[in-house]
């Protein structure tokens, strides 16, 4: 199986002027615990629901704060091609959560660990 076949749902992207406040909106209105950031259409970071509140919130940081201040740079990416086998072993190796998907160059959406799961 293909990783491609395992997306649910568009992936909620944000600019990395996006503050806190927005960011935490959009997960709420969303139902996701993560935005991919782009910046003229690369991906350049992940933010989670985490980042927000402990690098943000309980950093010190207010709700006017761009995320990527708390963004996680250059997330791991993977391939809509690749087998899901391998998105595993690049999330068990990468030790994360989350992984952008690419395909041909553009995002085509976000495959977490319970998708694999699932």
């Amino acid at each position: 199986m293909r990783v491609s076949e395992c997306l649910h749902q568009a992936p909620v992207t944000v600019p990395p002027e996006c503050t806190l406040e927005e960011a935490a909106r959009l997960m709420g209105i969303n139902g996701v615990g993560s935005l991919v950031v782009m910046s003229g259409g690369d991906v350049v970071g992940i933010v989670t629901d985490r980042d927000i509140a402990v690098r943000g919130v309980g950093g010190g940081r207010g709700s006017a704060t761009h995320v990527k201040a708390v963004m996680s740079e250059h997330p791991t990416t993977i391939q809509g091609s690749a087998d899901i086998f391998d998105a595993y072993r690049l999330l068990k190796d990468a030790g994360v959560r989350r992984l952008p998907v690419l395909e041909d160059g553009d995002l085509g959406g976000i495959i977490t660990a319970d998708d694999l799961l699932v």
